[in-house]
């Protein structure tokens, strides 16, 4: 991470604007020197993890041609990185070889989720603080990583998607689920949610959806309607 600020054009222009920044590029840097000092001093001492891990390698019964190809590759792969700077075949991120370009985009970015009402107040269902053990409100261990970002994501358009949530949340006496909008306004921090159907109706038909549409529910398309 310190390379890559390291190289970014206007480095010298956040140096001398953002405190933060030079205080967090200044210790940085320390710290990495004084560890590449004692990782060093520990090796030509014949000590450290990083030394026992080298024999114990060369000592191994690798096949000679694979140890030296082995070495290479981790070789390759520290100096791009210590560089910021991925080269194929060394720290290959394949998902950024097709970047796209920049657009500039609203400062204000709206996502639909679901919620329910509790008295008078509305709860937001955030799927993806549920897979946290100290942050999930509805569900509990067993629904994983991978299953909040695949059911707020990768399957979020699908009925199957939202009858198995309902099928969840009936168990903890929560019986309807409705669609609403939550924004964050970039330049001013603001995160505000908008209960209204309709609405969330009207941008669930945009093309530009990340991920695209949320199953919205017949009952809410009906009540919309009325």
């Amino acid at each position: 991470m310190l390379m890559t600020i390291l190289q970014t054009r206007q480095l010298l222009y956040y140096m001398h604007t953002v405190l933060l920044f030079k205080v967090f590029v200044l210790v940085a840097a320390l710290v990495i020197l004084i560890w590449i000092y004692l990782f060093v001093k520990d090796f030509l001492l014949h000590r450290g993890v990083f030394y026992y891990v080298v024999q114990k390698f060369w000592s191994s019964s690798i096949p000679g041609p694979v140890k030296y190809l082995t070495a290479l590759v981790f070789a390759g792969n520290l100096v791009v990185i210590s560089l910021a700077i991925p080269r194929y075949p060394f720290y290959d991120v394949g998902m950024y070889r097709h970047a796209k370009d920049f657009n500039y985009r609203d400062k204000i970015c709206s996502e639909l989720k679901y919620y329910y009402w509790q008295g008078n107040q509305y709860k937001i269902i955030n799927l993806r603080k549920e897979a946290s053990f100290f942050l999930a409100e509805h569900f509990g261990l067993g629904y994983t990583a991978d299953m909040a970002y695949s059911m707020t994501y990768f399957h979020k358009g699908d009925k199957e998607n939202f009858e198995f949530l309902t099928a969840q949340l009936k168990e903890q006496g929560i019986d309807t689920l409705w669609v609403g909008v939550q924004s964050v306004n970039f330049n001013t921090r603001e995160v505000t949610f908008d209960p209204d159907i309709c609405h969330a109706i009207a941008l669930n038909q945009g093309t530009d959806l990340y991920y695209g549409p949320i199953y919205i529910p017949k009952y809410q398309m009906e009540r919309c309607d009325e």
